[in-house]
């Protein structure tokens, strides 16, 4: 039997005849192949696989046993089941790549730290792979084993890890000190260069002081590579600690290498990582960083009229510079240049045609063996070339795509040009229907619009190296970077890409009466993310704010001011649990990660902050971690 307009893959064509065999009309065939058809689109293609066939045959097999026709309420019952089953596997397909995860909800965030980093080894089965990582605060003997045992069973996997100075120490259960004793020539270990202390004339000697520090490496996030390829970005509010993982409301978000706006965060962090890692101002090995952090005690001491210490240098353990590798692979779903060159490459001429060919016809390819299904000519090709073969989303963002992937979609120059000009001027598209205002034909709209989205993915960053008078928005490639944004009078202009105007950014496009939902660990009414979101409510933004009771009292009574003049926000506090969250969200689009709204975390530490706009998945996980902090926290 067949389904119009449906592309059937061999393996799913029995499946397919034993569903249909059960309708008793031509319109219940007509009902079940309409299922049929949305069940091949959920993961971006038109040929239904053996898989999508037997979960909507077991659909219906659940609601009706046997082989017989369908009754009237097992039609209807399965119908509406089937539905549901055809939302899991589009959520399965995750064509995003893009998944969030948060304490008191998912389980152990630690557990999924280990899962998802296991995964990413297992993908890269032997080939190299890279994991790198910037953290704060890494005390779990659970990661610490993980990480160590990682190592030691894959030679193939290069970890290096980025900590705050405070890491340094092997007191308060630190982990890195301790990995390091493990000797393991694949991981490698650096320290923020800073020096957080002050002369105390009592004890006669430095002491500790947290505003002597020159800039926290504040970063909580990893990123993993596998033969130079993007795979994963983890990250968010989520220090590696137990307290962390048990007793704080926390988040921690992945995202995977699918989505051409995803991998475009990877891209970022990798590079931020990659610049970190490279300036001596910013880290020192282990060695290095001991011989700094004596000299600088030896000369505290000096100034003071103290003899120094007899400390003797450690030998110099730098481990140079560090090159990102080039990507190798080529995603046969994508349309970048290079994956085009790349595919030739790889496959030759006549059977990356064909390739190209057949994804246009029935949409991209979800995996080797859909591929071996629909090009049998490449079953010729060798493991090694297949694993070098990405099978990314099949879609560009409007908001990210170059004039070359757009062409490649299928657009016009003259409609590439406008997508382009329009970001610029507005930045960034809402959804994809917008193009068509921009005189795209709608047979054209029509023809291309499952290949666009408007999503896009941006990290943001600040940095500050040692004995710099300012900060940056960056150590790699972001130290210079501008973005497009919405400034405070509601021009787009091209602005400094730091964690400031991933915020920003979002609050001054708040119109009257759209809700905005802030939940921060610490904010000081003199960040100017705080100055913008009170702009946002004076013009009538809706805004409601969670904060931590600790170092929060000067805020909550600034908002709550605010709200006895009329103006719409509202606060509540967080006593129960410490509220380490750092996140805000506005329709479908939201901002995270390390930073708070404080002049310390704009100027002076590492920090990140992720921006995602127009996902609503994503948007609607944090308005939901929102809507439980609100409804526990305290009204002041």
């Amino acid at each position: 039997m067949s389904v119009p307009n449906l592309r059937i893959a061999a393996a799913a064509r029995p499946l397919v005849d034993q569903l249909l065999a059960r309708a008793s009309t031509s319109a219940e065939r007509t009902q079940l192949g309409n299922l049929l058809r949305q069940a091949a689109g959920g993961d971006g293609n038109k040929t239904l696989s053996a898989v999508e066939a037997r979960a909507i045959l077991d659909t219906f097999n659940s609601v009706q046993l046997g082989t017989g026709p369908l009754s009237p309420d097992a039609l209807r019952l399965g119908l509406e089941k089937a539905a549901a089953t055809i939302d899991s596997m589009k959520q399965l397909a995750d064509l995003d790549g893009v998944s969030s995860v948060f304490t008191f909800q998912d389980g152990s965030i630690k557990d999924k730290m280990i899962a998802e980093l296991t995964a990413s080894v297992a993908r890269a089965n032997g080939r190299p792979m890279e994991v790198n990582m910037l953290i704060f605060e890494f005390q779990s003997d659970t990661l610490e084993k993980a990480l160590i045992d990682l190592a030691k069973k894959n030679p193939n996997v290069t970890i290096r890890i980025i900590g705050d100075s405070g890491q340094a120490s092997d007191s308060g259960g630190n982990a890195l000190p301790s990995i390091l004793k493990a000797k393991l020539a694949n991981i490698q270990v650096k320290y923020k260069k800073d020096f957080p202390y002050v002369f105390d004339a009592t004890l006669g000697r430095p002491r500790y002081n947290h505003g002597a520090s020159q800039g926290l490496n504040h970063h909580k996030g990893f990123v993993t590579l596998i033969d130079g390829k993007p795979d994963l970005l983890a990250t968010g509010s989520f220090n590696w600690s137990d307290t962390a993982d048990t007793k704080n409301y926390e988040n921690l978000v992945f995202m995977k290498n699918t989505d051409s706006s995803s991998r475009r965060g990877i891209e970022q962090f990798n590079d931020e990582f990659a610049g970190f890692w490279n300036n001596r101002d910013a880290t020192l090995s282990p060695n290095n960083f001991a011989n700094f952090r004596n000299e600088a005690w030896n000369a505290m001491l000096r100034a003071n009229g103290r003899p120094p210490t007899q400390a003797r240098p450690r030998p110099d353990d730098d481990y140079g510079l560090y090159t990102a590798p080039v990507d190798r692979s080529a995603d046969v779903n994508g349309f970048r240049p290079q994956d085009a060159r790349r595919l030739v490459e790889l496959a030759g001429s006549t059977l990356a045609r064909a390739i190209t060919t057949e994804r246009r016809a029935g949409g991209r390819f979800t995996s080797v063996e859909d591929l071996h299904e629909r090009v049998p000519a490449s079953r010729s090709l060798s493991a090694d070339t297949l694993a070098a073969l990405h099978f990314g989303s099949g879609q560009v963002s409007l908001n990210t795509a170059t004039l070359e992937e757009l062409d490649a979609v299928g657009l016009s120059k003259k409609a590439a040009e406008a997508i382009v000009r329009f970001r610029q001027t507005n930045g960034d598209f809402e959804s994809v229907e917008q193009i068509r205002s921009l005189g795209v034909p709608a047979s054209t709209f029509t023809r291309l619009k499952d290949l666009l989205t408007a999503t896009d993915v941006e990290v943001f960053f600040n940095s500050r190296p040692f004995g710099a008078p300012q900060g940056g928005t960056g150590y790699g490639s972001g130290g210079t970077r501008t973005t497009p944004a919405m400034d405070a009078n509601g021009q787009v202009v091209d602005t400094r890409a730091s964690v400031v105007t991933a915020a920003t950014d979002l609050f001054n496009r708040a119109k009257p009466g759209q809700e905005i939902s802030v939940a921060m660990y610490g904010m000081s009414v003199g960040a100017p993310e705080y100055n913008a979101l009170v702009a946002a409510a004076r013009r009538g933004a809706v805004v409601r704010v969670v904060l931590n009771d600790d170092f929060t009292a000067p805020t909550v009574a600034a908002l709550k001011a605010l709200q006895t003049q009329g103006l719409p926000v509202d606060v509540r506090v967080q006593r129960a649990k410490t509220m380490h969250e750092k996140f805000g969200v506005m329709g479908d689009d939201v901002f995270f990660g390390s930073a708070n709204f404080s002049s310390s975390s704009s100027t002076k530490h590492s920090e990140n902050r992720v921006s995602i706009k127009n996902e609503a998945g994503t948007a609607k996980a944090f308005q939901a971690r929102f809507e439980e902090m609100w409804n526990k926290s305290r009204i002041v």
